[in-house]
């Protein structure tokens, strides 16, 4: 997903919530600055900030890609045991 895609999903759920930036920004927990980085596509948010506001949105970015699923079987194989 190139950041524009990104920036058009966040703006159109956040407009679908009724949410003004500020009000995303506070449920979030993170600056107005932010959401409004993230809705014009500026790559300088962080990771935690972009979880923050994506599951303010109830939006969950799934890992996509030939290599995924080998990583998944990697990943379960080094999960220490209980």
């Amino acid at each position: 997903m190139h950041s524009s895609q990104l920036a058009s999903l966040i703006r159109y759920h956040r407009k679908q919530a009724g949410l003004s930036q500020v009000e995303l920004a506070l449920h979030a927990e993170v600056s107005r600055n932010v959401v409004q980085d993230l809705e014009t596509g500026r790559e300088r948010a962080s990771w935690r900030n972009l979880q923050a506001v994506l599951g303010v949105l109830n939006v969950r970015l799934v890992p996509a890609g030939p290599l995924v699923e080998a990583w998944r079987t990697q990943a379960t194989k080094e999960k220490p045991g209980p």
